[in-house]
């Protein structure tokens, strides 16, 4: 996925814009910026401005996020655009609209489980079906690759839950530096067995503020990757709410998680 001239031209204008950006989006997720340190935070801002400062890293990102959906079949094309042309999600029919949500879960998760490194703008201006009736994401050059060990705290945590692990779960949610907000976290991922899930970005914010308020004061500083996972869990629950439908989180898991039989 090479840039070509034009492109290339216009990445100085796209990282100011993003770098803009960022600053505002950062605003959208105050509850979770609280479960940072102020040392945390400034770490993982400067790795993200760092990120989004290499266009070469942000193309081999990108190619690489391309080839991991193949492998999962998640059939989203990935796009280096300034503005992808996308069909306005009110112009979408009901089952345009649920393929496209179902699409997004899964490639949350593919990332999280089949990638070191993610690409964290799924906001709704950047993921959407065209005019050729294909799933496109276009994101903006967010990104970062995961710590191993929170990545694997992040895994422990889903297919603690998804695949009835008790035992994974808490585990996940224990290195995570969660301790007692297990319940809590719950609480985001649906009520039931997740098969019937509405998403909303205020319900995200209470359920992080909770975490937050559960936390103590001699509690240790959580990892600075919870700032870049803040921001790609509320550009994924953004996208879902503005979909306005109820979505299977667990089949979606289930789709892309590594030697699935589901697909």
């Amino acid at each position: 996925m090479p840039m070509n001239p034009t492109q290339a031209h216009r990445f100085p204008q796209v990282l100011r814009r993003t770098r803009s950006e960022l600053g505002s989006l950062l605003e959208m997720v105050p509850s979770s910026l609280d479960l940072l340190s102020p040392g945390n935070l400034a770490r993982q801002s400067v790795e993200l401005f760092s990120n989004a400062a290499n266009a070469r890293r942000f193309v081999t990102a990108l190619t690489s996020t391309q080839f991991h959906l193949r492998e999962a079949s998640v059939p989203v094309l990935v796009q280096h655009r300034e503005a992808p042309e996308l069909t306005p999600i009110d112009e979408l029919s009901r089952s345009q609209r649920r393929w496209l949500g179902q699409l997004a879960l899964e490639l949350y998760f593919t990332q999280l489980f089949r990638s070191e490194v993610a690409v964290l703008d799924l906001w709704p201006s950047r993921f959407g079906i065209d005019a050729s009736s294909d799933a496109v994401w276009s994101p903006r050059p967010l990104y970062l690759r995961w710590d191993a060990r929170f990545r694997q705290g992040l895994q422990d945590v889903y297919a603690g839950l998804f695949l009835d692990d008790d035992l994974r779960f808490q585990h996940g949610v224990l290195a995570l530096g969660l301790g007692d907000s297990a319940e809590t976290l719950l609480r985001h991922f649906g009520e039931g067995n997740q098969r019937s899930v509405r998403f909303s970005t205020e319900a995200l914010q209470q359920t992080l503020l909770g975490i937050s308020q559960r936390r103590r004061h001699d509690d240790e500083p959580l990892h600075p990757n919870f700032m870049a996972f803040g921001l790609y869990l509320m550009s994924l629950t953004a996208l879902l709410e503005a979909l306005d439908m109820r979505f299977d989180v667990r089949a979606a898991f289930k789709r892309s998680y590594p030697g699935s039989s589901q697909r």
